[in-house]
C-alpha cells in the first residue's frame, strides 16, 4: 500500500490453485470476492464485504454491498483492509486482513493482522496479532500491510506473509515477512521471518504456484541512480520454493506501467475452466477494475478489459466456491445470482420487495420486471435497481443477477429507479425506465436479462414533453404497446396521461405527443397499461389516491376513451398500485403490487398475479385480491387452461406426471401436450412441451391435439419406454385418428410412431378421441379405450403402436341419462382388488353438469355393469365449481391411496366459452368396504 493512495484495490486475488494431494475435486460454479469498500461513507467502509460472480467478469455484492462482518467487532483498531480470503486444505476458509481504520486514525501506524476461520462461509471466529506487541524484536514495527495466506504443503501448515515497514531503518524500507499460523487461527507460531525483499521494496505481495514454480506479484517500482523513481506498476519474481530465494525480472506486466495511470492491488487467479489465468488490477485514480488474461503465467494479453460490477471494491481477494456454496452465501445474504423460486400464492415473492410490474411473454415464457423497495426503513422510496424474474409454470420462477440500474444512467442525478417497460424489437430488448424528475430513459441489450446499457447518454422524454403539468415527477411510469400493424407506441405520465409513436429505431418519438383524456369520474393518477382485445384497446391505470385500478376502452389507440369502473380496490397496506396485463398461454394475467408482506407499506412493496377475465360485451370483470392468485396451493394445479389431464407415476424417475390438453383456444383449437413433474402431487414443474402438432413432429396431423394418455413400459433390459397417445386432425382432413408417439423419458423427446394407430369408429358414428391406454396387473396385456359418442376397446400389440383387430370390443354402457350416467366420452380404466373399473364423462364439456359415472367389469374388455351410484364426481355449484369431468385417476405407490384427477370449468367464463376454459385439480378418491367408489366432493383444496 502507498500512503498517497491507501484506497489500494484488487478485484480478483486468488491464493488458491486447486492442491494435486487432494483426495476429490470440487466442481466449482463460481467465485466468491472477499473486499472492502471505497465509497460512501468512510466509517463505513473499511468493513469486510462479500460479493460473488459465475464467470469472474461480472460481479454482484452480497448484502446489498452492506458488511457481512462489522470491524469494531474483531479488529483492535475497528476497521478493517485487505482482506484477503483461502479455501482450506482442511475444509475450513481462512481470512487474514490488515487492522487499520483510516477513517479514524488516518495513515499512522496499524496494529497488526485480523486472522479469521469458518467451515462454512458465514460463521466466522477470529483473533488479533498485535505484532509490535507480541514480539519485542518487532517493536519498531510501523505498517502491518496487506496479510495474505497460503498452504506450505512442505510444511503442512498455512503461512501468513504480509508487508513491513519499520521504523528502526527510518521507514525506508518494504519488505515481505511470513510466520505460519497456530493450530486455531488465532496467532503466529513464532517469530516473523523474512520472506522476499525486493530491491526497490514491494506491497501487496500474492503467491501462486503453477507446475512446481511460484509465482510471486506485487507493486514495485523502478529507480534511478539517485534514488528516484522513474516507474511503477506490477511485477513478478519466482522461486522454485514457497520460501525463496526469489528471482526479480524488473519488467512491468500491466498494461499501464509506462503510462501515467497508476494501478495496484494485483490478483492473479485461475479460471475454474482451466483456460487459463486473470490478472486484474485497480486504477485507483479513477475506480476501474480491468484484467489481462495468460495462458502460462508468464506472457499476458496487453489489452486491458473492463469487468461489471455493483460496488466499489478496495484491495481484496477471491477463491472459486461450488453451487451449494453459493447458495448458501445466497440463503444468508441475499440472492444476486440466477436463482429458482416457488411461488406459494400472493405475494410472489417474499424474500425482497418487488414493485411496479411490467411483464412480456416470449414464446412458453412469461418475463416479469420489477423495481426493488429496498430494506430498511424508509419514509420515502428507496429503489436503485430493476430486476427480471422468468416462469413456465407460474409457480416456479427464475431471478436473474440485476440487469439494470439507476447508476447506470449517469443523467439521472436522482437516483431513484421508478417503474419501466421491457418490449422487444428488431432483435434487441429495450427497458424503458423513469427516474423521478430526471425523466424517462431507454437502455438496449442483446438478451432479455441483460445487462443493458443507456441507449441514448440522455432522458428520451423530460418534463418539457409533458405540456399540460406543472408538477416535476409528471414524466414517470412509461409502457410500450406495439400494435396489431406493429406500430409501437409509448404511453407514461402523473396526472396526466400521454401518448406519442416510437421510431422503429424505438429510442425516438415519432410525430406529436398527445394526451389521452379518461375522464374525470374515474381519474388518471398515474401507471398506465395498454393492451388490446378483440379489436378494442384497453388503458389501465392507477386512480385516486390511495390508488385503485380503473381502465377505459376505445377503439382507436389515440381515443376517444370512455372509462368503465374500477377492477381492482386499493392495494392493501400501499398508497400506490401498478398494473400490467398480458395473454400468457391464452390466460389474461392481471399483475399489481401491495404491501402485502409482513413488513410491507408504501414504500415495501410486492407483486401479485391474479387471473383476469372479461364480460361477453369485452369490459373486464372485476378483480379481487386473493392469497392464492395463480401460483398459490390447491386447486387447480396447473397454471392457465389445461383439459383432459391424463396423470402417470413414474418408477424410473419417482415422479409423477401430468400431460393434458392446451386449453382456452376457441375450437378446442389447442396444438400441443405439456408435461408437467411432481415429487408430491402438489407442486407441480413444467417440464415443457411433450408433442406439437403444429410442427413436423406429427407428419400425418396438423391440429387439434386432444385428450392425451401415457403409459410407462419395462422392456426386458431392465430400461423403461414411455408411450404417448394422442387424437388429432389428420392432413387430409376428415374425422379425428388416433396415434402414438414413444420416447425413453416421461418428459421426452417423443418420437411419433409415423401413423394413426385407430383411424375409424367400429360403430359407424361418433368421434376417435379420448384415448385411454391400460396395462392388466393382471394377465400383463396392454390394452387401448376410446370414442365419443361410443366406448370401444382392445388389446394393443406388444410393440404398443397397434390394436388387434380381432380384439375390439364396442363397450358402451347402456341407459343412463344426462342426470346419472349416459354415456358422452372420455373412458378410463383402471384395476383395484380384482375388478377392473371402468369411468366416462356425461353430458358435455362445455356444461356445468359435466360429471364423471362409473361402472365395473371381471375383464378388461366388459361386459359393464353400471353402478348403482354411478355418479363419482359432479359439480358443486355452492362452492362455484363446475363441469367437473374427463379424468384418470392414479394410486400412490405402495398404497391402496388413490386420486382422481380431471378437470372443471373456470367459473369466471361459466357463460361465455366455457368449454374451452377449463383447469385441472386433484382431490382424494376413496371406496367402500365393498369396492364401490364413494362420491368425490371436488374441493378447493385439493391434495392435503
Amino acid at each position: 500500500m502507498t500512503q498517497r493512495t491507501f484506497l489500494l484495490a484488487v478485484l480478483a486475488v486468488l491464493l488458491f490453485s486447486a492442491p494435486a494431494t487432494a483426495k476429490t475435486k470440487n466442481k466449482f460454479a463460481g467465485y466468491l470476492f472477499a473486499y472492502f469498500e471505497g465509497t460512501g461513507n468512510a466509517k463505513q467502509q473499511e468493513h469486510l464485504r462479500f460479493a460473488i460472480s459465475k464467470d469472474a467478469r461480472d460481479w454482484y455484492a452480497l448484502n446489498g454491498n452492506r458488511p457481512v462482518v462489522g470491524s469494531d467487532t474483531i479488529s483492535t483498531s475497528g476497521g478493517i483492509r485487505d482482506p484477503h480470503i483461502l479455501r482450506g486444505e482442511d475444509g475450513c476458509y481462512y481470512i487474514v486482513a490488515t487492522d487499520m481504520n483510516t477513517a479514524a486514525n488516518g495513515w499512522k501506524d496499524n496494529p497488526g493482522i485480523v486472522m479469521m476461520k469458518s467451515n462454512d462461509l458465514v460463521n466466522w471466529t477470529h483473533g488479533k496479532i498485535v505484532l509490535k506487541e507480541a514480539y519485542k524484536n518487532f517493536a519498531d514495527a510501523y505498517w502491518v500491510w496487506a496479510p495474505q495466506t497460503i498452504y506450505d504443503r512442505k510444511a503442512k501448515k498455512y503461512m501468513v506473509y504480509f508487508t513491513l515497514q519499520r521504523t528502526g531503518d527510518g521507514r525506508k524500507s518494504l519488505v515481505t515477512y511470513y510466520a505460519y499460523a497456530n493450530r486455531d487461527f488465532t496467532g503466529f507460531e513464532g517469530e516473523p521471518k523474512v520472506l522476499f525483499s525486493a530491491k526497490y521494496g514491494s506491497i501487496d505481495n500474492d503467491i501462486i504456484e503453477r507446475n512446481g514454480v511460484y509465482h510471486l506479484f506485487y507493486k514495485g517500482n523502478i529507480k534511478n541512480a539517485e534514488g528516484k523513481e522513474i516507474q511503477n506498476g506490477i511485477q513478478q519474481a519466482t522461486a522454485k520454493s514457497l520460501k525463496g530465494p526469489w528471482k526479480e525480472d524488473f519488467k512491468f506486466i500491466d498494461a499501464y506501467a509506462n503510462q501515467r495511470t497508476g494501478v495496484e492491488g494485483s490478483g492473479v487467479f485461475p479460471l475454474n475452466d482451466g483456460s487459463g489465468y486473470v490478472l486484474m488490477y485497480d486504477l485507483y485514480g479513477s475506480g476501474r477494475y480491468e484484467y489481462q488474461t495468460s495462458a502460462d503465467l508468464k506472457s499476458f494479453t496487453q489489452k486491458p478489459q473492463s469487468f461489471r460490477k455493483d460496488f466499489f471494491p478496495r484491495h481484496g481477494t477471491v477463491i472459486p466456491v461450488t453451487a451449494d456454496e453459493m447458495e448458501r452465501l445466497q440463503q444468508r445474504w441475499g440472492y444476486v445470482l440466477g436463482h429458482d423460486y416457488t411461488a406459494t400464492g400472493n405475494p410472489l415473492f417474499t424474500h425482497e420487495h418487488t414493485a411496479d410490474p411490467a411483464a412480456l411473454v416470449r414464446n412458453d415464457t412469461l418475463w416479469l420486471f420489477t423495481g426493488i423497495d429496498e430494506p430498511g426503513n424508509h419514509g420515502s422510496y428507496a429503489m436503485d435497481k430493476w430486476a427480471v424474474f422468468s416462469t413456465t409454470d407460474m409457480r416456479h420462477w427464475t431471478e436473474y443477477p440485476t440487469p439494470l440500474r439507476v447508476a447506470d444512467f449517469p443523467w439521472a442525478k436522482s437516483k431513484q429507479a421508478y417503474a419501466g417497460h421491457v418490449v422487444e424489437r428488431n432483435g434487441k430488448f429495450y427497458w424503458y425506465v423513469s427516474t423521478n424528475w430526471c425523466g424517462i430513459g431507454v437502455a438496449v441489450a442483446d438478451k432479455i436479462t441483460g445487462p443493458y446499457h443507456d441507449a441514448l447518454g440522455k432522458p428520451m422524454l423530460t418534463n418539457k414533453d409533458c405540456f399540460d403539468s406543472k408538477h416535476s415527477w409528471a414524466c414517470i411510469d412509461p409502457a410500450v404497446f406495439i400494435d396489431d400493424d406493429n406500430t409501437p407506441y409509448i404511453v407514461w405520465g402523473n396526472k396526466e396521461c400521454y401518448i406519442a409513436k416510437l421510431k422503429d429505431n424505438m429510442v425516438e418519438i415519432d410525430g406529436d405527443i398527445k394526451r389521452l383524456d379518461v375522464g374525470t369520474e374515474f381519474p388518471f393518477t398515474e401507471a398506465p397499461w395498454l393492451h388490446k382485445y378483440n379489436g378494442k384497446y384497453y388503458l389501465t391505470y392507477a386512480s385516486g389516491w390511495p390508488e385503485k385500478i380503473a381502465y377505459a376502452m376505445a377503439d382507436n389507440v389515440m381515443g376517444p376513451w370512455t372509462a368503465k369502473g374500477v377492477i381492482s380496490e386499493i392495494a392493501g397496506n400501499s398508497n400506490t398500485t401498478h398494473p400490467a396485463i398480458v395473454n400468457y398461454n391464452d390466460q389474461w394475467l392481471f399483475i399489481s403490487h401491495n404491501g402485502a408482506l409482513p413488513d410491507g407499506g408504501s414504500y415495501k412493496r410486492s407483486v401479485i398475479i391474479e387471473p383476469m377475465a372479461y364480460n361477453a360485451d369485452g369490459t373486464i370483470k372485476p378483480i379481487p385480491p386473493t392469497a392464492k392468485g395463480v401460483s398459490g396451493p390447491g386447486n387447480p394445479v396447473l397454471p392457465g387452461f389445461h383439459a383432459d389431464p391424463e396423470i402417470l407415476y413414474s418408477n424410473k424417475t419417482g415422479k409423477y406426471y401430468i400431460y393434458s390438453t392446451t386449453d382456452g383456444k376457441p375450437g378446442w383449437g389447442g396444438y400441443k401436450y405439456y408435461v408437467y413433474s411432481s415429487a408430491d402431487m402438489k407442486d407441480w414443474k413444467n417440464e415443457g412441451v411433450a408433442l406439437n402438432a403444429a410442427t413436423d413432429q406429427i407428419a400425418w396431423a396438423n391440429g387439434n391435439l386432444w385428450a392425451p394418455a401415457a403409459v410407462e413400459v419395462k422392456q426386458k433390459n431392465g430400461s423403461y419406454k414411455y408411450y404417448l397417445y394422442y387424437s388429432a386432425n389428420p392432413n387430409e382432413n376428415g374425422p379425428k385418428k388416433i396415434g402414438v408417439a414413444i420416447a425413453d423419458s416421461p418428459v421426452g423427446p417423443f418420437v411419433d410412431f409415423g401413423k394413426p394407430i385407430v383411424e375409424k369408429s367400429p360403430v359407424g358414428h361418433g368421434q376417435q378421441i379420448d384415448v385411454d391406454v391400460f396395462v392388466d396387473p393382471v394377465s400383463k396385456k396392454p390394452y387401448l379405450y376410446w370414442g365419443n359418442g361410443y366406448m370401444a376397446g382392445g388389446e394393443l400389440e406388444p410393440n404398443m403402436t397397434a390394436v388387434k383387430e380381432s380384439t375390439i370390443t364396442v363397450l358402451t354402457p347402456k341407459g343412463g341419462s344426462l342426470k346419472d350416467y349416459a354415456y358422452r366420452e372420455a373412458p378410463y380404466v383402471f384395476y383395484r382388488n380384482g375388478l377392473y373399473y371402468f369411468m366416462w364423462s356425461v353430458d358435455d364439456t362445455g356444461s356445468a353438469n359435466y360429471h364423471v359415472a362409473y361402472g365395473t367389469s371381471k375383464s378388461p374388455l366388459g361386459p359393464i355393469e353400471v353402478a348403482k351410484d354411478p355418479v363419482v364426481l359432479i359439480q358443486d355449484p355452492q362452492h362455484e365449481i363446475y363441469g367437473t369431468a374427463h379424468n384418470s385417476v392414479i394410486q400412490k405407490p405402495g398404497t391402496d391411496e388413490w386420486y382422481i384427477v380431471y378437470h372443471r370449468i373456470n367459473k369466471d367464463y361459466l357463460r361465455y366459452q366455457p368449454g374451452v376454459h377449463r383447469e385441472v385439480c386433484i382431490d382424494k378418491m376413496e371406496f367402500n368396504a365393498d369396492g364401490t367408489i364413494k362420491r368425490v366432493v371436488p374441493t378447493q383444496a385439493g391434495v392435503k
